[in-house]
């Protein structure tokens, strides 16, 4: 489906583009005048196609290669990354005893002052003791996540490093795909010879 929804979606939204085009609708909110078109653009539709298709049996056939290197999706394993990021925060936690201690504060004392209205915030300043955090597991008490760990930990895993790995995607492909039009722009064979006056594979 992450293979196949892409073409499905560039090609519907390109046929709305298309019928804009050719129904002449909205001709107000045009970039160029259909005399500019005219004038600039000598590709025909058939030769954007073409060149489209291969773009996509290209980009196709590294979908299938890296989905066939990637690993197995386990069921439960969303649930296994969180804990692992809990896990992670809750050492991150150890630093900030030393942390405090840098500017002058003393964790203990603060601990201390808060105990009784927010244990969570005590254990935090403790760098992550919380002694009364336990899970029975059978008929044995194992040291738990608190909640507001395990929150900060789905909003991590669910938001925060998707978003990340989103904005980097993209930084990715725009800084390439910047540099290639530049390149078929700036050197006169590929733009002759390559692209012609289509640089960017899209319906006129």
């Amino acid at each position: 489906m992450s293979l196949v929804l892409p073409i499905i979606a560039y090609w519907a939204l390109s046929m709305v583009f298309h019928y804009i085009d050719t129904m002449d609708f909205f001709p107000q909110y045009r970039l160029h005048t259909p005399a500019e078109v005219l004038k600039r653009n000598h590709v025909s539709r058939w030769e954007v196609v073409r060149d489209v298709v291969i773009q996509q049996v290209i980009q196709t056939i590294v979908g299938v290669a890296i989905a066939a290197t990637e690993p197995e999706t386990y069921m439960g394993k969303d649930a296994y990354n969180v804990a692992v990021w809990a896990q992670r925060i809750r050492i991150a936690q150890g630093a900030l005893p030393r942390i405090l201690s840098i500017v002058g504060l003393d964790s203990r004392s603060l601990a201390a002052q808060v105990a009784v209205q927010s244990p969570s915030l005590a254990g935090l300043f403790m760098g992550g003791q919380y002694p009364w955090a336990v899970a029975i597991v059978g008929q044995e008490s194992v040291p738990a996540f608190t909640q507001w760990e395990t929150l900060l930990a789905k909003a991590v895993y669910w938001v925060g490093v998707p978003f990340f790995q989103f904005t980097l995607a993209i930084l990715i492909v725009d800084t390439w795909q910047y540099f290639l039009h530049r390149a078929m722009h700036m050197n006169k064979w590929l733009y002759s010879m390559c692209f012609r006056e289509k640089c960017i594979l899209r319906p006129r």
